[in-house]
């Protein structure tokens, strides 16, 4: 019989005096659930800073998340508190969320866009107003376009100047039915 090679790795932390915190996984690797939302079903992803990916629910999700993020990607235990009824009622606020990986101008531009109240819309010249850019107007846009939590941050009630819905990353329809949802004048 022949005894396996032992790893030591796994021996040294054998000799560790105490057990491992239960919180010690989610330090390094992210949760994912699915949700209801008025455009159809999602998947998020959350790390114990918050709320870190929203995207559709597709085969591919995992591997969107780990090409962005290079984090494991486990199934979550449960939903985040008070996440459903956010994504339920356009009013998430209150959700904590993860943009460790954002550049300091993408940040500024989804915490603007965070304060924009459920059923109101804002030109995409208004945050770049609010952020102190008033001439960063595309790159506002092309900021929006890369919001890693969409619904979680409203970049859906971001429009253009001319009254034009604009794009959305769930595409312009899904930027339309969350508008009317929410009875936004548009």
């Amino acid at each position: 019989m022949t005894t396996p090679d032992k790893d030591p790795l796994l021996d040294g932390l054998a000799t560790l005096g105490v057990d491992a915190p239960d919180t010690l996984l989610d330090r390094f690797a992210a949760r994912w659930t699915s949700l209801a939302t008025p455009i159809g079903e999602l998947r998020a992803a959350f790390t114990d800073h918050g709320i870190a990916f929203v995207r559709q629910a597709t085969d591919d999700f995992g591997e969107q998340f780990r090409q962005r993020f290079a984090r494991p990607l486990l199934p979550a235990l449960s939903v985040p508190d008070g996440l459903e009824a956010a994504l339920v009622t356009g009013d998430a606020r209150g959700i904590s969320v993860d943009l460790r990986e954002l550049g300091e101008f993408q940040e500024s531009v989804l915490l603007a866009a965070r304060t924009i109240p459920p059923g109101q819309v804002r030109p995409y010249a208004w945050i770049a107003a609010e952020i102190g850019r008033p001439k960063a107007v595309r790159a506002v846009g092309t900021a929006l376009a890369k919001n890693p939590v969409p619904l979680v941050i409203p970049c859906h009630r971001v429009v253009r100047t001319d009254g034009g819905v604009g794009q959305y990353i769930f595409g312009a329809e899904a930027k339309q039915r969350l508008l009317r949802f929410e009875h936004a004048d548009i």
